[in-house]
């Protein structure tokens, strides 16, 4: 190693070399305590787990993937040289719809196909040199992960969780199967096969995930509030506030028939003793021709052949269907509550409808119950609560939820997914699996010829099985699971991968979680974020998991850009061999038609993707590396341009090149003077400091490595004016270039190992005892500040930074809240507007090598600007 620096190796002459500087990126395994099963038995509070979302094995990487990868990586090798046990594992979301259609149009197995795929793609993660836990790999269609999928689908049906019944859904006619909102375009098209999306309603299977609602709501409140940012919004958004209940009526019409129940929103579920009838939108499914319509067809309101059945009282009550009434983009049935709508009691008296009134004042004139049986002389807040739990009891409803909220439906009309493990009886009707009995396999194929039906439905001898709870005929239940259901609880088997008698055990989880860094497209952040986060809450009350909240912090980055060339006018995209970029505007080959040009998502449809492969063969790993992190932040989306190259390769050069004077000049007796070393030290000190503090708080708080490889670059610019006498002849100035080695590291672990080895050939214990020189550069102690130097401790008047006083590092160390506050009292904004006052609160927080911040709210609020 280091034999490039010391031979006179140039750096252009090095970038021929790669192949050799990625071996010495793998070389560093990661700091990770296992049992022989592999199961993290580290200690918690040593732990960082830091967890980038696992890619669907396509086959091939983009560069999405390595702006992800690379970004969890850094981070990971980060916390590593911080001392910490690092969890940093990889696996496949392997099952889905797109393997299946890759399959059909080959000819082959999607098995074969995704396997194949994976190979291939661990193969380029490798080459990129990453770190990952690779003991801990798994992919979802193995049976002895999608094993536990189905064991967490039981141990849901078995809390009441999981259900069927017949709802509206998304059918793609091509791909024969339901799509969620999300895979269908403005256009109303699948966003797989192109088709034209039709609505039915089928008998599906949902998870009950609006049982959670209050739940996963709240607990938004105890994420990082500042990174997380505004996917709390979206979040909230997505569940909505839950100021309302769900009450199931069942239906049933005049001559006996049985419909599917209704779950029927509403805001004042304490009235509910006051419904005088169940109100639809003239676009609902029971508004059928067939039904028997017992009013003029020219009329507004409809009164239809069915009844409600009231879930508390068992009255039957009439149905309508209502063109008068408002309904909400969300919900096309209503309760008719005369008491609480005035509408409600309009309607009511025009269609000759009895009902109670269930609200009277008293002499006091609050508002409370009557007619409500044991709700009587509660307030309406009391009977909303005593409603729930009265609905919780008897199983008809009474979740707090949204009324935008709907449970998961997880039916997928497909073979490529984990199967659904329930046989259907005539006699049991929906029987689960028994436990012994997972995993329930998929059969094998020999062949897809070509879209249509489930292949499963057409497995005559894998459907038909005995029913495990009457010993009769069954068949099993041919619908496989969304693959959301896989990805939703991926993390936490992570964790003791290799377990074969449970999904995870208390302990590893409890250890591991929660993760401390998520890394992962915006594009997730809503789906995926909210299923993961349920089956977190899920786990959590049900004693397997002991925190609520899944993920601490997230990091949701931006996209990989490219930019794409159209023709004007139709909208055609062209490659950049079919675009004439002569003039002073492209224009078409040819045609001479001008050429739109702009910055989009990467896409083959588009010609604008770049393969990394050709980038790596190009540049090197290190420069690839150091060029995604560069120039944006991770979450801004990133206009890739190998332009950006030229600038990441100068700047390794001159880092090269320092090294190598620092080599080289060794055994020189360049002159110097004194006061001239005193004064570059001076300096040399303030830069390693800063630039220390700097590295740190973005690798473990803000996570923009943009900034971090601008502080490098800085920091290098100030090694690189230090003159020659003062460079040979200052221990400083060679600690301030090993600093800047092992920051450099976990950005670019090729680069700095081999950097890290031409520094060790002539760098010992006894001029620079704080390194371990014979270890690599991978596994050296992250830098520290020195003791005696000050960083500030902030204060913020009203949320509002107000100025502040520096403190020195061993001093930062120990502030407690009442010394910081003492220390402030002497900045002019304190005394200014909070002397003399009394404070309604006083928050203390010490960021990691950074700063700490005091935010100080007087009882008094004044109009408080920053300083």
């Amino acid at each position: 190693m280091g034999l490039g620096l010391r031979t006179g190796v140039t750096w252009s002459m090095l970038q021929c070399r790669r192949q050799r500087l990625l071996q010495l990126g793998l070389a560093s395994l990661p700091r990770t305590i296992f049992s022989k099963t592999g199961t993290w038995v580290g200690k918690a509070e040593n732990k960082y787990y830091v967890l980038s979302m696992f890619p669907y094995p396509s086959g091939k990487l983009h560069m999405g993937h390595v702006r992800v990868y690379t970004l969890s990586d850094t981070l990971a090798r980060f916390h590593r040289m911080l001392g910490h046990e690092v969890i940093h594992p990889m696996g496949w979301d392997a099952f889905g719809l797109p393997a299946e259609n890759a399959a059909i149009e080959r000819g082959e197995m999607p098995e074969s196909w995704t396997y194949r795929n994976i190979a291939s793609m661990k193969q380029q993660l490798e080459h990129l040199g990453f770190s990952f836990d690779w003991h801990r790999e798994f992919a979802t269609c193995d049976p002895a992960y999608y094993k536990w999928t189905q064991y967490l689908f039981l141990k849901m049906y078995e809390a009441g969780l999981v259900y069927q019944k017949k709802g509206e859904v998304n059918w793609d006619p091509v791909d024969m199967t339901v799509l969620a909102d999300e895979q269908i375009d403005e256009s109303g098209k699948s966003w797989r096969s192109g088709a034209k999306v039709e609505k039915r309603y089928l008998k599906q299977w949902y998870i009950k995930t609006t049982a959670k609602a209050k739940s996963l709501y709240e607990g938004l409140s105890e994420v990082d509030q500042g990174l997380w940012g505004d996917i709390i919004q979206l979040q909230q958004h997505w569940i909505g506030e839950c100021d309302g209940t769900r009450l199931q009526f069942l239906i049933k019409s005049t001559d006996g028939t049985q419909y599917e129940p209704l779950d029927i929103y509403t805001r004042t579920p304490e009235a509910v003793y006051g419904v005088a009838y169940v109100a639809l939108s003239p676009q609902h499914q029971l508004n059928d021709d067939k039904l028997q319509k017992n009013t003029s067809e020219h009329d507004s309101e409809v009164l239809l052949s069915l009844r409600a059945v009231h879930p508390f009282t068992r009255e039957e009550i009439p149905v309508i269907v209502s063109a008068s009434t408002e309904f909400d983009e969300f919900n096309d049935v209503q309760l008719g509550i005369p008491s609480v709508s005035e509408h409600a009691k309009e309607l009511a008296d025009k269609l000759g409808l009895s009902y109670k009134q269930v609200l009277a004042k008293n002499s006091a004139g609050e508002e409370r119950l009557c007619n409500s049986d044991e709700l009587d002389g509660l307030t309406r807040s009391q009977g909303f609560e005593a409603v729930l739990a009265k609905a919780q009891k008897l199983v008809v409803g009474g979740d707090r939820l949204s009324q935008r909220l709907r449970d998961w439906l997880i039916s997928r009309q497909r073979y490529w997914g984990t199967p659904i493990p329930v046989i259907h009886c005539d006699n049991c009707k929906a029987v689960p699996v028994p436990y012994d009995q997972l995993p329930v396999e998929l059969p094998k194929i020999s062949t897809f010829t070509g879209r249509g039906p489930s292949p499963l439905a057409q497995q005559e001898d894998w459907i038909n099985v005995t029913c495990p709870k009457c010993g009769g005929p069954g068949k099993r239940e041919t619908d496989t699971m969304d693959t959301f259901v896989d990805s939703s609880w991926y993390f936490l088997r992570y964790l003791d991968p290799h377990n074969t008698t449970e999904p995870f055990s208390r302990d590893a989880v409890d250890s591991g979680m929660p993760v401390d860094l998520y890394i992962g497209g915006k594009e997730h952040a809503v789906m995926h974020l909210y299923f993961a986060r349920f089956f977190s809450h899920f786990l959590h009350g049900v004693g397997m998991l002991g925190v609520r909240e899944p993920f601490v912090n997230l990091l949701t980055q931006g996209m990989v850009m490219g930019q794409s060339y159209r023709v004007k006018g139709t909208g055609r995209y062209l490659t950049p061999a079919q675009v004439d970029f002569s003039g002073e505007k492209p224009k078409e080959k040819g045609t001479g038609v001008p050429v739109v040009t702009q910055w989009e998502k990467m896409s083959k449809s588009k010609h604008n993707g770049v393969d990394p492969e050709e980038v790596l063969s190009q540049f090197g790993v290190d420069a690839t590396r150091l060029c995604i992190l560069s120039a944006v932040s991770p979450q801004a989306n990133r206009k890739w341009s190998n332009e950006a190259f030229t600038g990441v390769v100068r700047w390794q050069g001159r880092i090269w090149k320092l090294v190598g004077n620092c080599i080289r000049g060794v055994s020189r007796e360049d002159k110097y003077d004194a006061a001239i070393l005193e004064e570059w030290e001076a300096k040399l000190y303030e830069a390693r400091n800063y630039t220390v503090k700097e590295m740190t708080f973005q690798c473990s708080k803000t996570f923009l490595l943009n900034t971090a490889v601008t502080r490098l670059q800085s920091f290098s610019s100030v090694l690189g004016k230090v003159p020659a006498g003062v460079a040979h002849n200052s221990d400083l100035y060679k600690q301030c270039l090993a600093d800047l080695t092992v920051m450099l590291a976990p950005l670019a672990p090729c680069f700095a190992s081999e950097l890290w080895a031409g520094l060790a050939s002539v760098c010992n214990q006894d001029t620079l005892p704080q390194y371990n020189w014979k270890e690599s550069v991978l596994r050296q102690q992250w830098p520290q500040m020195d003791s005696e130097y000050k960083l500030p401790l902030v204060l913020k008047i009203n949320h509002q930074e107000n100025g502040s006083v520096g403190v020195t590092r061993d001093v930062l160390d120990s502030l407690t809240s009442d010394l910081a506050h003492s220390l402030v009292q002497q900045v002019p904004k304190y005394q200014q507007y909070c002397k003399g006052q009394q404070f309604k609160s006083i928050d203390f927080t010490v960021f990691p090598g950074y700063q700490a911040v005091i935010n100080i709210i007087p009882e008094k609020k004044a109009s408080v600007s920053s300083s």
